[in-house]
């Protein structure tokens, strides 16, 4: 088995066993995948080294993907740098496509992108059984985590944040890295002159009421509230959030139902699901998350989460149209809620 377990996650990234072959980035936060995958590319892809060695591909953009994929891994680099493919946006489809050209091996190395998937799904059950491949799990961080990386950012930036600031925005912004990551930005920008950030600067800019838009944004898609979900947006998008921003919590929150929804069908109660572990709720949400876990089939919740990460890569394509993709992607959603 080559599974990765959460603690063993940060030890590999910073020195992989894995000199050839695939690693797959997978889990609820894109943000965190991502930013595993940019220090993977770092680590096997030096500054110095060919720019031609590095291939970046979407999935989804190109015909017959595991003859591209298998013509890629088996191109020498023209200066002897070992050759590194990212693949983003990977789905249990492309298992079936790579699986005989992982099986066959090569010199270079995958690096293949993925949203949250479960111990069933094909992309992870195909990484985790080769010997030269590596399944790497990004689970959302924690407050202690966000801590510290807002915490380097500020320092990066050399400015100065008290303790009871930097405890004030981790409350505001929950759990997301990529969030806490643009809202961090922000505050640096905005302290360019002052070099320092204090507990109103972070109310004032972060804390109106972005975050309880974003639980109603989740919760009206999930509950089937139409109106109130096209509400949330109107009013999230007009106070500045990214469409970013709402399909990495999106995903997330949908990614987290699902596993929700297994454990559910599995035996466990709700009241177990969601007072305990990473799942653990804030009491004024406790009645619409009963309802979701309850009302969406796990089949909804795999297609809930593909058409966000079809979206994901849609509003990257085309970023004028970022906020229209979004809508529509959650209006399609409550619809399906609205039916379950």
């Amino acid at each position: 088995m080559t599974a990765l377990k959460a603690r063993d996650v940060e030890g590999f990234v910073a020195k992989p066993d894995l000199t050839a072959g695939m690693i797959l980035i997978y889990g609820p936060d894109a943000g965190r995948v991502r930013e595993t995958t940019d220090r993977l590319q770092a680590h096997f892809h030096s500054k110095d080294a060919d720019p031609m060695a590095l291939v970046s591909l979407q999935f989804g953009d190109f015909e017959n993907p595991g003859e591209r994929i298998s013509v890629e891994a088996n191109t020498p680099s023209m200066f002897g740098d070992q050759r590194v493919i990212r693949v983003r946006g990977a789905t249990n489809a492309f298992a079936k496509e790579i699986e005989q050209t992982v099986d066959e091996g090569f010199d270079a190395i995958l690096l293949v992108e993925a949203g949250n998937l479960t111990p069933k799904d094909a992309l992870r059950k195909m990484a985790e059984k080769q010997k030269t491949a590596r399944a790497v799990p990004c689970f959302a961080d924690d407050a202690r985590s966000l801590t510290q990386l807002a915490r380097e950012m500020f320092q990066k930036a050399q400015i100065s944040i008290d303790s009871d600031a930097l405890r004030g925005l981790i409350d505001v912004l929950g759990n997301d890295r990529q969030i806490t990551r643009l809202e961090v930005e922000k505050l640096i920008l905005f302290a360019q002159d002052s070099k320092q950030v204090t507990y109103n600067d972070v109310m004032v800019l972060c804390g109106d009421n972005a975050a309880e838009t974003m639980d109603e944004i989740l919760d009206s898609a999930g509950t089937g509230h139409v109106q109130k979900l096209d509400t949330a947006l109107s009013r999230a998008f007009s106070s500045g959030t990214h469409s970013s921003a709402i399909l990495t919590r999106s995903l997330m929150h949908f990614s987290n139902l699902r596993e929700m929804r297994a454990a559910y069908d599995q035996g466990k109660t709700l009241q177990e699901i969601l007072s305990g572990g990473r799942f653990r709720v804030h009491f004024s949400r406790k009645s619409a998350m009963e309802s979701q876990v309850r009302s969406w089939s796990a089949q909804n919740l795999a297609a809930a989460c593909a058409r966000l990460q079809t979206t994901v890569l849609e509003t990257r394509k085309n970023a004028n149209l970022d906020t229209e993709h979004t809508r529509q992607a959650l209006l399609a959603i409550a619809t399906i809620a609205a039916r379950n």
